[in-house]
């Protein structure tokens, strides 16, 4: 049996595993029982390295969870208070879309993370293809209603049960036989976007349909149940084919099956090899999301109300469908400037390219070949990650200044001049912090002589003496004099003191 909290903690990007937590102490909290479930529990149980989307099943209403998160400068409406180890960061929201209907909420995280958050429900489909009745229920009804068996696994994230899975329906020894099994006969009559799923789903992993599973598959493929799949249900398949590694493999497929159609019309002329270029250029770039990318490349071929009713129906969001049809034309803009004078400093690229989105700098790398804008991106990419760490916030707080915009302005200030290479090492970002913030560097700390120990007087004199000689040493040599006389002054002494005795013996000779 795996154990699923070493697997959260090793396979979950840092920003994902952020967001688990802060949802479990939001859980907590609120006292609702949080289930991480579908493809992020697949993936890590079939050894995936990277898991693509948190989906989150709640027993219980998600807008207890919902309210304490942040969409733009709004603040979170939850006592904050009750949460231990709260992340704020990882609580802030790009986007989020919410279905009153089915009580759930697609969220984009600020941090790049892609999330669902949904009520436990059971559902009950009337006619094919049309929208089915919703009832709250448990986990475990919530995973019988699900597409496959190995997507109907989940984690429990309550604390005391905490990396617990559960799987009703045996979905791990699916995944051990590499096959992919629906739940029941009429799967794919109430729901024909599972015909889509599952060609998705086997191209990626490899697996195959189970053999009850092929049957009712070719008798819904001969009765074109995928002609049926509902408006949500196409923008939904899109979308996550656009978020595939290889999104012109997927639609090839179902191409060759005749069911692309099923998905929209007009999709008849695909550049494919836009597509690798886009993968080629993402892959290669730490983090990148190559998503607004990839729709791109599907409606490139498209024009006018065509274009824009596609993209309308995959991205849905008017200010993301915006950025889309303006992506190439901006880009073309940026990539003007981005070739001349005004970007010949790293710093003066990056104040440049921190004001546009990462799929327009994707973009430039995949369409924009010209070695002056290919270096300046990546060394974008490259250099500002590397500066940033670099940056001494501690350091600037350590001499005592205060956070706030004159903080700040300084850090900035270090930081474009690590990116231009002005400063190099790390006394020169000191004495430049010091500079900056106005503090005057400090004095060398004086030397400290050691301590003597009392001595007695004939100690004291040997120690005079040593000196005395030890400084004789040291100074340079006297210069002799010439004698006065011929006489040394040894001679000169004697002979003085030879007058002396003589002028005594005339005197005593007198008396």
């Amino acid at each position: 049996m795996s154990d699923y909290n070493f697997l959260m903690e090793t396979r979950l990007s840092p920003a994902q595993f952020q967001v688990l937590n802060n949802l479990i102490r939001i859980a907590h909290a609120e006292e609702l029982n949080l289930y991480l479930v579908g493809g992020a529990v697949r993936d890590m149980t079939f050894g995936r390295a990277a898991v693509r989307n948190l989906d989150f099943a709640v027993e219980g209403d998600i807008q207890k969870i919902l309210r304490h998160l942040r969409l733009g400068n709004s603040k979170p409406k939850g006592h904050g208070k009750a949460l231990h180890g709260w992340d704020q960061a990882a609580a802030e929201v790009f986007n989020a879309q919410v279905d009153q209907r089915k009580k759930s909420a697609r969220i984009w995280f600020a941090n790049g993370v892609r999330a669902e958050i949904g009520q436990c429900r059971r559902e009950t489909f009337s006619a094919p293809g049309r929208a089915p009745a919703i009832f709250p229920t448990t986990i475990f009804d919530d995973l019988k209603r699900r597409d496959f068996a190995l997507n109907a696994m989940a984690i429990s994230l309550h604390p005391n049960s905490r990396g617990l899975l559960l799987d009703p329906k045996n979905g791990v020894s699916d995944i051990e036989r590499a096959e992919i099994r629906v739940l029941h006969p009429r799967s794919f009559q109430e729901d024909p976007v599972r015909i889509y799923r599952l060609f998705r789903l086997g191209q990626r992993l490899g697996f195959k349909p189970e053999e009850k599973t092929a049957r009712w598959l070719q008798a819904a493929l001969d009765d074109r149940g995928w002609a049926n799949v509902p408006p949500d249900g196409q923008s939904r398949e899109l979308e996550a084919v656009l978020h595939e590694d290889s999104p012109d493999r997927v639609l090839k497929m179902y191409a060759q099956r005749g069911v692309l159609s099923g998905l929209d019309r007009n999709l008849t002329q695909i550049p494919y090899d836009n597509f690798r270029k886009v993968h080629g250029v993402s892959r290669k770039i730490p983090g990148a999301d190559p998503y607004l990318l990839n729709v791109h490349c599907l409606v490139a071929r498209l024009t006018g109300a065509k274009k824009k009713l596609l993209l309308q129906k995959i991205l849905g969001d008017s200010k993301t469908v915006k950025m889309a049809l303006n992506l190439e034309a901006e880009a073309k803009k940026v990539g003007h400037v981005l070739a001349g004078s005004k970007c010949a400093l790293p710093s003066q690229t990056f104040k440049l390219l921190a004001a546009q989105p990462q799929p327009l700098l994707l973009f430039l790398l995949a369409y924009f070949p010209q070695a002056k804008i290919q270096n300046r991106v990546k060394n974008y990419l490259v250099k500002v990650p590397h500066a940033r760490a670099r940056v001494p916030r501690q350091e600037l707080l350590a001499l005592g200044v205060k956070p706030g915009p004159a903080f700040e302005k300084i850090l900035e200030r270090i930081f474009l001049d690590l990116l231009d290479g002005k400063l190099k090492t790390h006394p020169q970002v000191e004495k430049e912090l010091r500079s900056l913030a106005g503090i005057k560097e400090a004095p060398p700390p004086p030397v400290e002589k050691p301590p003597q120990a009392p001595q007695g007087k004939r100690q004291g004199r040997l120690a005079k003496i040593a000196d005395a000689v030890a400084h004789r040493k040291k100074a340079p040599p006297p210069v002799k004099k010439s004698p006065k006389s011929p006489q040394g002054k040894r001679q000169g002494r004697l002979a003085k003191a030879a007058d002396v005795v003589a002028h005594q013996k005339k005197r005593k000779n007198k008396k």
